[in-house]
């Protein structure tokens, strides 16, 4: 190459080098905006019960009135849930809270959507330096970059394959469902994509800067979901295979406990609640107490409970759930990515597999009725594998018909079929016109009396409940002096204290029962049930509104 030449090509080569710089983060950005639309357009618009949300009502109050929620306390979740309201309640006073925690779900979900663009894009540019009998020969070192022949940005820079994989995620409706209510598993997802990005893409100059990160993302999940612990393995795994051999280093070690610590701490919030705080699962009590709170003891029951007998039925609901979440063929097109990682990436094929087997196990054995939400993880790696699956196929057809450029053709047909198949599941998955918590809550709060006695058991009824009195407010502002309570919580002591604090005036708690509480106030004060539970009879219920009226 003579000099005018070389001179020629340094400029463009500068300008490709700018480009993909640039390219990356603002696929990401774009993504994550599209996301953030999305969700934002099809949140619920207020309290929701859909989706598996009745906990939102909880997790709502326990935010507004700085208390702590059901175990394991969610104390990362709560607080940035309460700086979340408070931006949205200064930027739009006035506005819905339920529906401002909806909001917090979607932004959670759509950063945890832009980045995978920016994981995607890595791992497409490491797939291209791989070896394949499908792919021409990689470039001699004899060869100048001038020789080699030019690609074309979109595929020097992944930008399609990393889009495929976001809008996958995206619209995939395990994340979608989470994104439009008020819960925990929109932050989860992004607290497990950032440990994947930091884990398989992150490569700081300093080591430990990384096991930095890595311990402090992990303190992080683990403050949030204890469910992140499944996914130790894979971490563990991958690094004991990195070329540095970083876990035989005493220092990352001690990089990545540091990093724990911060996460970790933030379990004590707890501690430090107000005793008068109305939602405060634990109730400042013992540290045995605490322990049942951080512990999730409550939920123990579930884990590994799953019959025999069911065994076969939750594996099929496990089959159903990975397949309707990018339709059939979408499935087949991610096991192929799966594939090509088992032939050119090896490590990835066992740090996936690492990442999906731990979990989808626990989500089958784990006996309740919402166990599918856990397999957000395996819908990711799903989306990871997508558009590798495209790669293979095309490779594929290549040996087939040499000379086509199939790969962009395909990337860009699948992105716009997902973006199709997200429209046609909008409608479905939309929570726009959903209102039956709210009308609970507001044909509750229309007959209930001041100085009722509110008797609830499940935690759709109980936590809307909870939340019209302390979310919103509007309970107690038309029946002032009543009091709710939970059949179910009465046999925890720390509940039973928390109600003495919460309702001094209330006779007979310290019957430890239900049954006490209700011959204590019968006469006294109204009393109203959520749903004909014991110590009530049918009989001698009589409905009211969404309620039922105790009648002796």
């Amino acid at each position: 190459m003579t000099r005018s030449e070389s001179a020629v090509q340094q400029p463009e080569r500068s300008a490709r080098t700018v480009f993909a710089l640039f390219v990356g983060p603002a696929a990401s950005v774009l993504a994550a905006g599209l996301a953030f639309l999305l969700y934002g357009y099809s949140a619920a618009p207020g309290l929701t019960w859909a989706n598996y949300g009745a906990d939102g009502g909880d997790l709502l109050v326990a935010a507004v009135t700085n208390g702590t929620p059901h175990p394991t306390g969610y104390p990362l979740y709560t607080l940035l849930l309460q700086g979340w309201l408070a931006l949205l309640g200064a930027l739009l006073p006035g506005s819905d809270i339920a529906w401002r925690g909806n909001l917090f779900s979607g932004f959670a979900a759509a950063l945890s959507v832009g980045l995978t663009v920016l994981v995607v894009r890595h791992l497409w540019r490491e797939d291209e330096k791989s070896q394949s009998p499908a792919q021409p020969p990689a470039q001699s070192p004899a060869q100048s970059p001038a020789q080699s022949p030019a690609q074309p940005p979109a595929q020097s820079t992944g930008l399609l394959p990393a889009m495929l994989a976001g809008a996958a995620w995206m619209i995939a409706p395990l994340l979608w469902g989470q994104a439009v209510i008020t819960e925990v598993y929109s932050l989860h997802a992004l607290l497990f994509v950032a440990l994947f990005w930091a884990l398989a893409v992150y490569r700081p100059r300093q080591p430990l800067a990384r096991a930095l990160l890595l311990g402090g993302l992990l303190g992080l999940g683990a403050a949030h979901h204890v469910t992140l612990g499944l996914l130790v393995p894979g971490v563990l795994y991958w690094l004991w295979r990195d070329e540095d051999r970083p876990l035989r280093s005493l220092s990352f070690w001690l990089w990545i406990a540091i990093g724990l610590l911060p996460g970790l701490l933030l379990y004590s919030r707890s501690v430090f609640v107000s005793p008068l705080a109305p939602v405060n699962w634990g109730g400042n009590g013992s540290l045995g107490d605490i322990w049942w709170l951080v512990s999730g003891a409550a939920y123990r029951r579930y884990l590994f409970a799953l019959p025999a007998g069911l065994l076969l039925s939750k594996a099929g609901q496990w089959a159903l759930v990975i397949t309707i979440q990018l339709t059939p063929i979408g499935l087949g097109v991610c096991l192929a990515g799966l594939y090509r990682w088992d032939r050119l990436a090896g490590r990835l094929r066992t740090l996936s597999l690492l990442w999906i087997v731990p979990v989808s196990l626990y989500a089958i054995t784990y006996h309740t009725a919402d166990s599918e939400i856990y397999l957000l993880p395996v819908v990711w790696m799903m989306a990871i594998w997508l558009p590798f699956g495209v790669r293979e196929l095309t490779d594929w057809i290549n040996t087939q018909r040499p000379g086509l450029r199939w790969e962009q053709a395909v990337l860009g047909g699948s992105l716009a079929a997902l973006l199709v198949l997200g429209a046609v599941r909008l409608p479905s998955l939309s929570l726009r016109h959903d209102e039956e918590a709210r009308h609970f809550v507001a044909d509750a709060v229309r007959v209930i009396e001041p100085k009722s006695v509110v008797f609830s058991s499940a935690d759709a009824e109980t936590f809307a409940l909870w939340y019209a009195a302390w979310g919103s407010g509007e309970l107690l502002d038309v029946a002032p002096g009543s009091a709710l309570v939970n059949v179910a919580l009465l046999q925890f002591e720390w509940y039973r204290a928390l109600l003495v604090r919460l309702y001094p005036d209330l006779a007979g708690v310290d019957a430890g029962d239900a049954a006490g509480i209700l011959q204590a106030n019968v006469g006294r004060r109204p009393i109203f049930f959520s749903e004909v539970i014991a110590p009530a009879t049918a009989e001698k219920l009589k409905p009211a509104g969404s309620l039922w009226r105790y009648t002796p």
